[in-house]
């Protein structure tokens, strides 16, 4: 065996990647190959014919084929045929006992790239292996380097303008953004001499100073002012360099642009300055009650104030707190800018920014012999990521809640953070309504009365796919901002038709605003309680009686509709602070179910037993049955039941659960 060979074949190995598909009918030959190919290649896949060795070839990626010639079902140069018509560039190694002037000559001609007899001379092997690795490695050197090139083509193509001339100025090509940027199509543009988008306002200067400078094998940069087709004026930072051939020669020009057009706006030169600071600070400013401002004075005057404060502002800060750059950003927003000192203790920084707002209001601004007093809200952020969305979402909670000032580092990424959570449990609800997850548990009702559990409500779960068990605070609110909370109503609605017709006691379900008020869930509802008749008898609907229904008669319409089918209705969480008593008359309900906030506290709040009591008095004199929830332990308990409360509903009575078989 050549040593010095193999060893290089070991070394080309640590830096290629190479797969081999081995295709071999004998068993024992296969086996002895097989020991030699897992010390050349790094991955070597095995087949016993050639369909097999076709089939695998089809399904998998390979760098290199070896394969016999005589082999049953199909022999080598069929199955070489078929991968040469998948895969022109696979180098294929023939290894066979036949040494045929055809099979040769057959080899040859479909490509084959080595012909080793049998038995094999490993040597040969080895010389064939090595030739092969080296001619995969320059093409994946090649590939990867075309790759490279096509990559930075595609980067520059998409976030600059892009165009080539001749050596007389006239456009050989133009990148889709140059186009766009441009407003000439590409066939308008190819075969017309540049300055088909020159600017009238370009001095002829800067125009031989380009052309002196390319045509001197230097590259040239600069800001040129274009016109657009439609006439449009669009400035350019510009990048014009000669190509050069083997022979240093010049073959054309390549300019390279980005459109600087916004740098003209406040707010892009605001964004170039945040990036020029290592560590900026950036303090935002919103006149408040800028809309009063619009309301009273016209656009020249408004701009006159604008102004005026902007001359202001800058003699406004105390001292040692100084802002170098400052912009109107417009709507009677404005933005000072700085290098942000950490040495500088922030209560001290914050008392600057106080100081800075009092100034503000004991200053009126003049001219043209009127006077206007003015005030401002702030936000400041310090945090280089997000810093200017962050100082504008403080700046709209300032105006939002008339705060002075508010630190606005990190809102940005809270809501992010949020958001990033929510798209998790929208995965999590979405897998779940896909794999028949959503599940409903059952807390009993305990009647105070009969000292019996006859009732229970119907609450929605979900298990995860590692078998936890999610309550509703976990994914439901998330639900409605997507397309499944629909879904889930459905689901927990079956749900609980199913437990009514097996246990054929009372069973609550709850539903929300959004829920009445959607048609095709209503319809929904409707006809679930119609054909599985007689569940409605047992059926009672919870609404939370809040503040969020919009449309009051779709939701007595539907309450009408569920009492013809034998529904009752509690209302939920009553006495949390939106209900409506005129409301609840005309929803003339079976129950009111005492809120959660008010049982909790009965032990220990005079208040909440006061209120509980005079909802108590109230439900009887209209005949409606009352339910306590969040009957904890065993004081809440006896206290509701000496109160007269008709049902408790709590830990104290039974955890949700899965509906027992028998009750």
């Amino acid at each position: 065996m050549n040593r010095a060979l193999l060893d290089k074949i070991i070394e080309l190995k640590k830096s290629i990647e190479i797969k081999v598909l081995y295709v071999e009918d004998n068993e024992d030959v296969r086996i002895e190959t097989l020991n030699l190919l897992k010390q050349l290649f790094n991955m070597v896949e095995v087949a016993a014919n050639g369909k097999e060795g076709l089939e695998k070839f089809k399904s998998e990626k390979f760098d290199i084929i070896i394969t016999d010639i005589n082999m049953p079902i199909m022999n080598g140069l069929e199955m070489i045929k078929e991968i040469k018509k998948i895969d022109k560039r696979i180098p294929i190694i023939v290894i066979t006992a036949f040494n045929d002037f055809e099979y040769l000559a057959e080899s040859i001609k479909i490509g084959v790239y080595g012909y080793i007899l049998k038995p094999i001379d490993i040597d040969q092997l080895l010389e064939a292996v090595y030739r092969v690795m080296e001619k995969i490695k320059l093409r994946q050197e090649r590939d990867n380097a075309l790759a490279l090139l096509e990559q930075y083509k595609k980067i520059i193509d998409e976030s600059a303008t892009v165009t080539k001339t001749d050596l007389k100025g006239v456009i050989t090509y133009a990148n889709d953004a140059f186009c766009k940027t441009s407003g000439y199509s590409k066939e308008e543009l190819i075969g017309s001499p540049h300055n088909i988008v020159r600017h009238p306002d370009m001095p002829e200067e800067a125009f031989k100073n380009l052309w002196d400078t390319i045509q001197s094998k230097k590259i040239w940069h600069g800001v040129v002012k274009n016109r657009t087709k439609d006439g449009n004026a669009v400035y350019m930072k510009a990048t014009v360099a000669p190509i050069l051939n083997g022979n240093g020669e010049i073959e054309e020009y390549i300019a390279v642009r980005h459109n600087i057009t916004d740098v003209m706006n406040p707010k892009k030169l605001l964004q170039d300055k945040i990036s020029e600071l290592n560590k900026p600070l950036l303090l935002m400013c919103k006149i408040e009650d800028y809309e009063d401002l619009e309301n009273l004075y016209d656009v020249k005057t408004i701009e006159k104030i604008e102004q005026e404060f902007m001359g202001k502002a800058k003699e406004l800060f105390p001292k040692g707190c100084v802002f170098d750059n400052h912009y109107n950003l417009g709507n009677g927003e404005f933005a000072f800018v700085r290098g942000y000192n950490e040495n500088k203790n922030f209560n001290d920084f914050l008392s600057d920014i106080k100081k800075f707002q009092e100034n503000i209001r004991k200053t009126v601004i003049e001219f043209d012999g009127y006077e206007y007093d003015i005030e401002v809200l702030m936000s400041f952020a310090t945090q280089k990521d997000h810093i200017i969305e962050n100082a504008k979402m403080g700046l709209k909670k300032a105006v939002k809640e008339k705060l002075d000032i508010v630190v606005a580092d990190g809102m940005v990424q809270k809501i992010q953070e949020t958001a990033k959570k929510n798209i998790e449990t929208l995965k999590i609800v979405k897998d779940a309504i896909a794999d028949n997850r959503v599940i409903s548990h059952f807390q009993p009702i305990y009647n105070n009365i009969t000292n019996k559990i006859d009732k229970f409500e119907s609450l929605v779960r979900i298990t995860d796919k590692d078998g936890n068990i999610l309550p509703p605070g976990a994914f439901l609110d998330v639900a409605k901002i997507g397309k499944y909370y629909k879904q889930i109503t459905k689901i927990v609605t079956k749900n609980t038709i199913e437990a009514v017709k097996k246990v054929k006691k009372e069973i609550a379900l709850n539903l929300s605003a959004i829920d009445m008020e959607d048609k095709d869930i209503r319809e929904f509802i409707l006809n679930e309680i119609s054909k599985n008749a007689p569940v409605g008898n047992y059926l009672v609907v919870e609404l939370l009686e809040d503040e969020g229904i919009h449309n009051q008669n779709i939701v007595r319409s539907f309450i009408r509709e569920l009492k013809t089918l034998g529904v009752k209705i509690a209302i939920d969480d009553f006495g949390s602070g939106y209900s409506n008593f005129s409301r609840l008359m005309e929803y003339e309900p079976d129950y009111l179910k005492i809120d959660a906030s008010l049982i909790k506290n009965i032990a220990s709040d005079k208040n909440s037993l006061n209120i509980v009591e005079t909802i108590k008095n109230f439900a009887d004199k209209q005949g409606y049955k009352t339910v306590a929830e969040f009957v904890a332990n065993e004081t809440i308990f006896e206290i509701v039941k000496a109160l007269g409360i008709d049902y408790s509903q709590g830990y104290f009575i039974g955890k949700p659960d899965v509906l027992p078989d028998e009750i």
